[in-house]
């Protein structure tokens, strides 16, 4: 595949994915890009993978992963941490599913993108994540469960 065509079929889907892992549009545009520019050093004008997607998409996981071990990312945390402690917290009207998906830890987040929104199977995400199926399976259900507790506790505060 050309590397131009790769970067016009991929980019906004690499951009909701990113955006999905690191909450911020900036970082995921400059984590996309990273991405890129990744693959054109390894292969210049043409790419030459069996699985395009499967191994952009890895790229792009990895560099998110990469950046929540970041100085920069811990800096950002623990600046929005004192400053939540300062403001009070508003509760929206509704309930969203991504807002809440978003608040689950990393690991179980990854796993409940890539299976209900890229609608990947357990086998594909287990070789893009380098886990065993049987890990991606315990986290979906893991995931699923603590979904449902912050969904759960979210509309208790909606309707109290």
């Amino acid at each position: 595949m050309k590397f131009e065509d790769a970067v016009e079929q991929y980019t906004t889907y690499l951009l909701k994915l990113s955006y999905l892992y690191v909450k911020d549009k900036q970082v995921a545009e400059d984590i996309v890009q990273d991405t890129f520019v990744k693959i054109y050093a390894q292969f210049g004008e043409t790419i030459k993978v069996e699985k395009v997607k499967s191994y952009i998409v890895t790229i792009t996981i990895n560099r998110c992963r990469d950046y929540f071990r970041s100085w920069h990312y811990k800096k950002v945390q623990l600046s929005e941490l004192l400053d939540r402690q300062e403001k009070v917290v508003h509760i929206p009207d509704q309930v969203s599913v991504t807002q809440s998906i978003m608040q689950l830890p990393v690991k179980y987040r990854e796993v409940i993108i890539l299976y209900y929104y890229d609608e990947q199977g357990t086998n594909e995400i287990s070789s893009i994540l380098k886990i065993p199926v049987g890990t991606v399976k315990t986290r979906l259900q893991k995931g699923r469960q603590l979904l449902k507790g912050i969904i759960t506790e979210e509309e208790v505060r909606i309707n109290a």
